[in-house]
Order: C-alpha cells, then structure tokens, then sequence
C-alpha cells in the first residue's frame, strides 16, 4: 500500500521551492497561531513563482468564516485543515461555502475510534495527532502508534483516509509504516535550525520506500 505523504509547516519561499520537488503528496501552509505562521499573500507570491503541482493544504485553529475566507480569496489552497475544537457542523459549512475538500485533525484519545465515525462523512480525511500538557498539534512528540491499525480498520469501514501525525521523523517513521497508516502528516521532523531539510526529506522518504 502506498502511504500518502504530506509535508506541513511550509514558511518560507525557499521550503515552498524545495517541498513542491519531492514525492509528497500534499503540502501544508499553517494559517493559525504557530511559529510556523505564514500570510496568505506570501503563500500567494510563492505559487504564482514557482506553480503549485502539489495539493495544497491550509491548516485554521478555531478560525472564523471571515478569516477562511480571507484566506482562500489570496492563496489558492485546495484543502482546509481544521485542527481546532471545529463542530461537525462547521465542518459541513465550510464544505458548503466553500466547496473544497475539508481534512479534521483529531487528538489521540482513548475514543479516537468513535471521533473518527462522527467526523467521517462530514469530512474528506482524518489526521489523528498527538497531544502533549494539554497542547493539540505541533507537539514534536508521538503517541503510541499500536491503535493505528485499528483506527484505519475504522477508517475503511467509514469511508474516509486517515493521516497519523505528531513526532514523525526519518529516526522512527520505518516502525510507523509498518502498521500501514492512510497517510502520514509531519513538519519538524523534515526540519534543521529551522527550515526544511533536502537531507532530511530524502531519508524520510527512502525509509518509506524500502
């Protein structure tokens, strides 16, 4: 099975330049309050220079519709990541407003099986991400990869993709794929002092393909 990759955190015109070359699937622009924040105009500058044969994913927190949309008027992103506290109901708005696939990041919790059933046919694909002191999302840390099975058993049997984020790096991903995860999501562990790695990125990926 082919695992979908989808590289997140994209901050700088040099990622953006090097993250539409490798295989990834999907690149990510967080728009929520992160180090990793980056404007819409800027995401907006670096696909006009460089194209965008990526899916691009905009990552919101609790956002409102107005700063969506805001959004999505400068900087043509193809997918809305909610990685907040977002409603299924909210998530079947944006799905509506804005008809673009929608991907909801949920936190690994002992009822992951059931979020992931309540969350499925409001929305195109699942992240299950980990959470560390009460902090959902960009935790550098992962959870205990032995459910994934399990949560892509509920997955299939719902008709969704699910993503496995959270601490995900060229040291551990081999044991990860291993368990046959929908897709992988990950941001730092592509990272040195600060920005996007060509090395790193390979060894994540030759360790993927093996």
């Amino acid at each position: 099975m082919t695992v979908q990759i989808k590289y997140c955190g994209c901050q700088s015109e040099e990622d953006y330049s090097l993250l539409i070359k490798t295989n990834a699937d999907l690149v990510g622009f967080i728009f929520a309050e992160s180090k990793r924040k980056v404007n819409a105009s800027d995401v907006k500058n670096w696909i006009e220079k460089y194209g965008n044969p990526k899916q691009l994913v905009g990552v919101f927190q609790n956002a409102s519709m107005k700063q969506i949309t805001d959004v999505l008027s400068e900087a043509p992103i193809d997918i809305i990541q909610c990685h907040g506290d977002e409603s299924v109901e909210m998530i079947e708005e944006l799905s509506k407003r804005f008809n673009k696939k929608i991907y909801k990041a949920l936190p690994y919790n002992k009822q992951i099986l059931e979020d992931i059933e309540i969350y499925a046919h409001a929305s195109d694909a699942i992240i299950v991400d980990s959470v560390s002191k009460g902090r959902f999302g960009g935790t550098g840390f992962p959870f205990s990869w032995v459910d994934v099975p399990l949560m892509m058993k509920k997955a299939e049997q719902v008709g969704t993709t699910c993503f496995i984020a959270g601490g995900i790096s060229p040291d551990n991903v081999s044991e990860l794929v291993r368990y046959n995860p929908h897709g992988i999501d990950l941001s730092g562990g592509i990272e040195e002092n600060g920005k996007k790695s060509v090395k790193r990125i390979e060894q994540l990926e030759r360790m993927i393909m093996r």
